[in-house]
Formats: C-alpha cells, structure tokens, sequence
C-alpha cells in the first residue's frame, strides 16, 4: 500500500505543527529528510521515542521534532512517522512538498482513520465517534463519543453479534439432523432472540435521549410583548444579550444563543414578543417566533405572576400540537404570589433560573442523561439497530409456527444489520461516506 502523508493541524499561523506519513516506506522517507545527532540514520530509530534534529527542505532548514510509531503498534497499524514543526504556513507546506518529493502521495481525507479500519485496530463505529468528538459542542456529547471511539458501542453490538451467530449456527445445524436437534435449537433460538430483541430494545430507545446529546437541545422562549422574555434570555446566559426596555415590540427578529445545562448543549430561541400589530416588520417576527416554536423541542411558555393566563395566550398555546413539552415559566414572582404549577422564577433578580435550567433538560430528556451508559448518538447506527430489531422481533414471533429456514433468514438479516455498525458487513458505499466526513490529517 502506498505511503500517504499530509498535514494533521489547522492551516494558519500557530507554535508548532504536525506532518504526519504513514505507510511501508514511512521510515526510509523520513531518514531522507530528518537527522538527529543521536542517530547515524532515522531507520535507526527507536519506536515510540520523541527526536529533536533538523529537517531538510532544500532550500533551508528547520529544527523540528521526530517520533517513529511502528507497525501494528501505530494508530494506522502501519510504520508510521509524525514531524512537529514550527506553525508557520509557508514552512509547514515546504515540509509537506518535501515529504511529497521523496516519494509519498498526498492523503484524502480520513485516509489514516480509514488505515486503522482497514487493518483492523478500529471498528468503523469507532471512527464514526473520532468524528463526533472531533465535532462535539458539549460535554455530554463529548463523553458520549469517547464511549464510541473507545470501542463501548462496538463491544456492545459485537457482543450481540456473536449470540446471533451461535444461535443461527445451531439452527443451521438442526435442519440437518431434526429428529435430534430441532426441538432443543427451536427453544434456544426463541430464548436467545427474545433476550437480544430485548436487547436492541433499550439501544434503540436511547437513541432519542443520543440526538439531544450530539445535537442540543432547541428551546423556543415564547409569550406576549413584555412579560420578559429578554431578560429571561440573559439571565439564562449569565450576560446581557437581548436588548430589555420598557417599550413593547423591542425584539423585532429570534436571538439565538447557546449555553450548557448538566453537560448537554441547550440552544436558546428568544422570539419576537407574540401581540397584534400593524406593524410590518413586527408582523413578520411574530410569525418568525410562531415557527420557531414549533419546530423546537420545548417552548418555555413565559407569563406574569399575580393573573391568570388571558384569552390570547391560551388561544396561542392551543396553536401547538398537544404533544409538544411546554413549559409554564411565570415570571415576575418577586413582586406578585403565584399558587400556579409551573416554573416561578424572577429574570430579573435571577431566582428560580437554575431550576429552570435543570426543568428543561430533564423534561426533554425525561431523566435518562447517564453518562456511563450505552447510549445511541449516532443516525446511521440507530437505524441499524431498528432493521435488527425488527427483524429478531419476527424470529421470535414466528420460532413457534414457521420453517427453520424462514427464521434464518430474520436472524440472518439481523446480523447483517449490526454488522454495518461496526464494519464486519458495511459495504463500500458506507464506509467511504463515512470517511468522507473526517478533514485532512485524521
């Protein structure tokens, strides 16, 4: 296989950058370019030991540092070797020119993560989490794709994987000898795909609270002109955002900010006080705020303390699907009682805010943030599990009444469904997409 090289830091100005190769011929290109007192060659090297020397480029030369990672012990599985550099633009390029001239080929994109599954130290749901931590906007998000690319997903999935093949090798093996072997593989393939259903079950369950910890959480602050909803905004954020005045109509367009609530990413929305007017330009927020809470995933309805809600504001409340999460947050509760079930805060003096904050995650979430379990962030792996669920769903239903042979191929169609998760059956197609997505240098 070729050796590919290319620059694994951000282009720009910086204190050091990094020039990574990988491949069979990594260390003998390297020798050419790098040299170090302490060596008469680089081929010399000692693995996993950080060099200090100088590189040549030619035209001038540079004091950089050099570090040899052998194969399969190497993130690619291949001989591989990292130059760390000066940051600047111009050097870092010449560095890679030089890399090119002596004989590698320039990297695409995710071509050394796309290495390390090919040489099997990864599974591909492990190169899908190196791309979400990379992406990740959020602690909970963070963690949940360490999980990932450490492998905890794909244990999992292998796991099951595993049940599934013993159980379809012992019904496999009844077909040929059923008068011994078809009643005790029948009970067990029932037992077995009933517990993995199970199973794939909670997985797939996850896989809602998994969205909101990757994504965030869209929050929609609604309610009529004045009750406050800017100043609810920047009590939210700690920081004065929104423009608060006394005038009806200030916030004319949706502000949008976010913060982070027990590690999860909550994405603020504060919306154009919602009132008739004639007003062209506020119109046109008003129903800008209207779509915007629809398309959340929890409104923070706001009202005043010491009165009902008028007529207005329960027509707008009725103007959501009876299924979307809304939250009553009465505000004002500093200079009116309120006997009311909601959240009673004071934007102005900042009481009730924190509870808010943890309202609103644990309304969305419905208490299911545990960051050390399997939980499903990933799109792609969530609609894997769904077909494999569905497909053991139907073994076990049907163990009873069918032919061995249709139950083989339910169980069959779900191995195949988990194995796209961590590579064993993905087609091409799918792991080039994947790979598509990394940036240069991963």
């Amino acid at each position: 296989m070729k050796t590919i090289a290319t620059i694994s830091t951000p282009v720009g100005k910086g204190a050091i950058a990094v020039v990574r190769m990988s491949g069979d011929n990594a260390l003998e290109i390297a020798s050419r370019i790098f040299s170090t007192k302490k060596l008469k060659s680089f081929t010399d090297a000692v693995p996993n030991f950080m060099y200090y020397g100088q590189a040549d480029m030619g035209a001038f030369k540079d004091n950089i540092l050099a570090v040899y990672f052998k194969k399969p012990h190497s993130y690619t599985g291949e001989d591989l070797v990292e130059f760390q550099c000066h940051g600047g633009v111009r050097l870092v390029r010449e560095l890679l020119r030089r890399c090119l001239e002596c004989g590698c080929d320039i990297a695409d994109k995710g071509e050394f993560t796309k290495r390390a599954f090919l040489n099997g130290k990864i599974a591909l749901s492990d190169a899908e989490g190196i791309v979400d931590m990379i992406n990740g906007e959020s602690t909970a998000a963070l963690n949940a794709s360490y999980r990932l690319s450490n492998g905890d997903i794909a244990r999992k999935i292998t796991s099951l994987q595993d049940r599934l093949l013993d159980c379809i090798s012992h019904l496999e093996a009844s077909l040929d000898y059923p008068e011994e072997m078809e009643e005790e593989a029948r009970a067990d393939g029932k037992n077995i795909s009933k517990s993995i259903a199970d199973e794939l079950n909670i997985l797939s369950k996850s896989a809602a609270t998994g969205g909101y910890i990757k994504q965030g959480i869209n929050v929609a602050i609604i309610g009529q002109a004045n009750v406050g909803k800017s100043s609810l905004l920047n009590a939210l954020l700690g920081k004065q955002r929104a423009i608060v005045t006394e005038i009806a109509g200030t916030t004319r367009d949706s502000l949008e900010e976010s913060l982070e609530v027990k590690g999860v990413l909550v994405k603020l929305i504060d919306t154009a006080g919602i009132r008739d007017t004639d007003d062209v330009v506020e119109a046109i927020g008003v129903e800008r705020s209207l779509e915007a809470a629809k398309g959340s995933d929890i409104i923070l309805f706001l009202t005043e303390a010491g009165r009902e809600l008028n007529d207005y504001e329960k027509s707008l409340i009725s103007r959501f699907d009876k299924d979307k999460k809304i939250l009553l947050v009465i505000n004002k509760c500093d200079l009116n009682p309120d006997s009311r079930d909601g959240v009673h805060i004071s934007a102005k003096k900042g009481q009730g805010i924190d509870e808010l904050k943890d309202k609103i995650v644990d309304t969305v979430l419905g208490g299911n943030l545990d960051s050390g379990s399997d939980v499903i962030t990933n799109e792609r792996h969530a609609q894997a599990i769904e077909r494999a669920l569905a497909s053991v769903k139907n073994a076990y239903l049907n163990i009873d009444t069918l032919p061995t042979e249709c139950v083989l191929i339910d169980l069959r169609d779900a191995y195949v469904a988990l194995g796209e998760i961590t590579g064993t059956t993905a087609t091409e197609e799918i792991v080039t997409r994947i790979f598509s997505k990394f940036c240069l240098g991963k």
